[in-house]
């Protein structure tokens, strides 16, 4: 018999220390696609005297990585691409700051990050039950993937569609059983949707309370793409391991180097003021020698006003990118269409402001 998705469930946990299996007791979404990937690195290996076929095939090196898709919800997974989880920009994840009554704060991206060994990690469960009955000790997969960090994660918007994250993943080590999957309540909240998104730009700066000007509203928005990229590095030695969490041929560490970042707008052309942003500047007629450089706010509000007044039930995501450049545009024309304008942007830096009702991400 075939396996279906329907039976397959996906959840995740904080770790404690890089590598250490964490408690799964999140969930991550509505989650629409998982695709991990092992391999063995197998050498083939010849030798002098021998015959024409390979004397060995052994194995190398074990890597594991992978993406899953998944529908916004909640904002806690988004701490695993940003870094520390904190109210203000120190560098301590030292948690979110009460944002009013029972609802929290929380910030994540700033330019002082934790150091490689402080940056998030998380424990994957990926399982598949084909039995719930008698033969469930026997028949289903269990999977565990410890020492799992987020190598790059992109947020994507567009008109009809629920607010999409895509998550391409790197991970130490997985551990099978045929256990049933664990028990995870699942976030009742619908998904973050289209008509509750609205993208500024703005040259001023833009925190999780600022109340952006409707001047600076890009109304016509049709769909945009964020991504940042933590660029991990896997790290092996010739000398096997010294830890018991770690396998004899698993990677050792996972270093976090700089982070990437990029953004794409899509809209319906209004008037020439966004091109002349291109050209470098508010009311430019040619290329300029230099850039003017603008906040591009990419808000998600579930309930409240940002900036408005503080209410408990306050829920809603607010991600910055910093001093943005327009790297290229394109306005194409055609008979019975409606002009498109797409905007490829270069972000120098990001951060994610969420308010809601955790009082912490990182437990």
């Amino acid at each position: 018999m075939v396996s279906s998705g329907y039976k397959q469930s996906l959840y995740w946990g904080n770790e404690t220390s890089y590598g250490s299996t964490g408690s799964i007791d999140r969930p991550i979404g509505l989650v629409q696609s998982v695709n991990p990937t092992e391999s063995n690195n197998l050498m083939k290996i010849r030798t002098m005297g021998g015959t024409r076929d390979y004397s060995n095939i052994v194995p190398g090196k074990f890597e594991v990585s992978g993406n899953f898709n998944f529908y916004l919800q909640d904002g806690d997974f988004l701490r695993q691409a940003f870094g520390e989880d904190t109210g203000t920009t120190t560098t301590v994840d030292s948690g979110p700051k009460v944002h009013t009554g029972a609802s929290y704060l929380h910030v994540m991206g700033s330019a002082a990050s934790p150091q490689v060994d402080s940056f998030p990690s998380f424990s994957m469960e990926f399982a598949d039950s084909e039995d719930t009955g008698t033969a469930a000790t026997s028949s289903n997969l269990h999977r565990t993937y410890d020492g799992c960090r987020v190598n790059t994660l992109a947020i994507s918007g567009s008109v009809d569609e629920p607010v999409s994250v895509n998550v391409d993943w790197i991970a130490q080590n997985v551990k099978v059983s045929t256990a049933a999957a664990t028990s995870v309540t699942d976030s009742i909240k619908d998904p973050f949707v289209f008509y509750q998104g609205q993208v500024y730009s703005t040259s001023g700066a833009v925190t999780a309370y600022t109340v952006v000007e409707d001047a600076s509203k890009i109304c016509e928005i049709n769909s945009f793409d964020f991504n940042v990229n933590n660029n991990l590095e896997a790290i092996w030695y010739v000398s096997g391991t010294c830890s018991t969490h770690q396998s004899i041929r698993a990677l050792k560490n996972l270093i976090v180097k700089g982070r990437d970042y990029g953004a794409s707008l899509n809209m319906h052309f209004k008037d020439k003021v966004q091109y002349q942003r291109f050209l470098g500047a508010t009311g430019a007629t040619t290329d300029q020698a230099t850039l003017s450089k603008y906040q591009i706010a990419l808000d998600f509000t579930r309930s409240g006003t940002i900036g408005g007044t503080k209410l408990i039930t306050d829920d809603y995501v607010r991600v910055v990118l910093g001093s943005c450049a327009f790297n290229s545009m394109n306005i194409a024309g055609a008979p019975e269409d409606v002009v498109a304008q797409n905007i490829d942007v270069f972000v120098e830096k990001a951060k994610c402001y969420i308010v809601d009702a955790e009082d912490s991400y990182s437990d």
